[in-house]
């Protein structure tokens, strides 16, 4: 089951696995939480054209256990010197975390990418990162598809997103910019990986609620869904030492 893409009339139309297209893109939607910046003792990774700090927006899309990955994903970020920010127009790079479930999901995911992609088209980011179940399930599609997007990150590289996006918004100088970005672009790797810790996350929900996971995986085999498949495999538990 592929992604498939066409152009018609300059507007991009997306169909995902066969599914019904989606020809109207939705405004891209914000993350409910408070910009933050780290603290002046923390190591930033300045923007050299404007010599402030990265900045770093989230879209997080599907169920509870993909918005604490978005959560741990933006906690790593700011404990590395990110600034996370809530305005995207704003952000150096946009981080797209998607949903690869039910058809309404993947096309709901494709057209914030496309949104996301037409900012940096005008100029307003410069970076577009897709992360979660669809860059799990559909890496390859995805990058070859969608050429504006500079970074396809799986489950087991999540550790790796800091370094990741330094390398992306500021690749060596010796080594030619195309040919870095077509063998650095899919980072995706195993899809059942380690419980990893999630005590100090970047919080997207409202302050007076906040998810706890307690298992990841399925033992089923259900005909109608896909996700044991390329969502961490066999039920597991999350332990207390954890």
């Amino acid at each position: 089951m592929r992604l498939q893409i066409s152009v018609a009339c300059g507007e991009r139309t997306v169909r995902v696995g066969g599914g019904r297209p989606s020809v109207q893109l939705q405004q891209i939607r914000r993350v409910y939480c408070r910009s933050r910046v780290p603290s002046e003792s923390a190591e930033g990774f300045l923007n050299t054209e404007n010599g402030g700090r990265t900045k770093v927006s989230m879209v997080s899309l599907g169920c509870p256990k993909n918005t604490v990955d978005g959560e741990v994903l933006l906690g790593d970020l700011f404990r590395q010197g990110f600034d996370i920010t809530e305005d995207h127009e704003d952000s150096d790079a946009i981080v797209i975390n998607t949903c690869g479930f039910v058809e309404d999901a993947k096309a709901d995911s494709i057209e914030n990418i496309i949104q996301a992609a037409k900012l940096k088209e005008l100029g307003n980011v410069k970076k577009v990162i897709v992360t979660g179940c669809l860059a799990q399930r559909y890496n390859t599609e995805l990058a070859e598809q969608i050429p504006e997007i500079d970074l396809v990150m799986g489950f087991e590289n999540y550790g790796s997103m800091s370094s990741s996006l330094r390398e992306v918004l500021d690749s060596p100088p010796d080594v030619d910019a195309v040919e870095y970005q077509n063998r650095s672009r899919v980072q995706v790797g195993e899809s059942t990986v380690a419980f990893r810790p999630e005590f100090d996350r970047y919080r997207l929900t409202p302050k007076h609620t906040a998810y706890l996971r307690v298992a990841e995986g399925c033992n089923h085999a259900c005909s109608f869904c896909a996700i044991p498949g390329f969502r961490c495999g066999i039920h597991d538990s999350y332990y207390m030492t954890s």
